[in-house]
């Protein structure tokens, strides 16, 4: 059954003082194309974390519907505030059954509340809201995509991604700055536009801190060291990354259109070289520290 929702640089240099430069940093093209892999992987991850996002909004906002023994949605309020009323929602509440389903239709484009334009679908089943300790979510993808804030281009999840979160703990009763632990088992495909991909898949420890209950743009989410992910690069090349310091992302920053985490550090192996990523102090800004092969360079993401 479905409801609609409400829901430079400033001078130019020449000569002998550009040559040394470039002999000093990495040429801004090659540079660029050498970091795109750590650009990728830091976009898929994003993107992973925003659905996640929405689905306990969903979730969390319509608990009453989801879990009880009704057959539909119709007699219930079902909420999706982000979706500017331009979400349609199917509910299959769980019931007696092992799992229930939603699925949130963006259509052919819908522009929500937090400045970006999605269109398609995402589905899950989930075995219990994700706030519960034990609780699976499966996640399904059929032409969905995204854009980045003001912009045009869309980037589409391939239609065999999917994503498994397992909460393995949460505190029995939330409260104000909960912290639930779970993993992430992923394997997604982002598709772009020039008919390039990029493929995403590992696994994920996390620690999930809710903020105030009921305010998602405080939510921070956390991954742990030990996490480990793989894939292929837009060229087919593969990559493996791993999590040197936890990396934290915070919801508030995508909010305000920044899509990378406020801190914490990476390494990406890829191209015979190693690419190190330092997220930065806490703040939230473009700003990225980025190593290759043992050159440090300042780059905004």
């Amino acid at each position: 059954m479905n409801k609609i929702l409400s829901f430079c640089f400033a001078g130019i240099v020449v000569g002998s003082f550009l040559i040394s430069c470039k002999k000093d940093n990495e040429m801004p093209d090659t540079f660029k194309e050498d970091q795109q892999v750590s650009m990728d992987q830091n976009q898929a991850d994003n993107e992973a974390e925003d659905v996640s996002n929405l689905e306990d909004q969903v979730m969390d906002a319509n608990e009453s519907v989801l879990m009880n023994g009704r057959l539909a949605a119709d007699s219930a309020l079902v909420r999706f505030l982000d979706s500017n009323n331009c979400a349609t929602v199917t509910i299959i509440p769980k019931g007696s059954n092992a799992t229930g389903k939603v699925t949130v239709d963006f259509g052919t484009g819908c522009l929500c509340k937090d400045g970006r334009t999605r269109k398609g679908k995402i589905s899950w089943t989930f075995t219990d809201k994700i706030r519960k300790q034990g609780a699976v979510v499966v996640t399904s993808y059929q032409d969905y995509g995204v854009t980045k804030r003001g912009a045009t281009e869309f980037v589409m999840i391939d239609n065999n991604s999917s994503k498994t979160t397992t909460n393995t703990a949460s505190p029995e009763v939330l409260i104000d700055s909960s912290v639930i632990q779970i993993t992430r088992e992923i394997n997604m495909a982002m598709k772009f536009e020039d008919g390039q991909s990029f493929v995403y898949q590992g696994n994920k420890v996390m620690k999930w801190n809710l903020g105030v209950l009921g305010n998602k743009w405080d939510n921070i989410q956390t991954t742990l060291v030990g996490s480990g992910l793989n894939g292929t690069d837009r060229k087919g090349r593969n990559y493996t990354m791993a999590v040197n310091s936890n990396v934290v992302r915070m919801s508030k920053c995508a909010y305000m259109g920044i899509y990378k985490p406020v801190s914490g550090v990476i390494t990406i192996t890829h191209d015979s070289k190693t690419k190190v990523v330092d997220f930065g102090d806490g703040n939230c800004d473009s700003n990225v520290d980025v190593t290759i092969s043992g050159k440090k360079t300042r780059t905004r993401w």
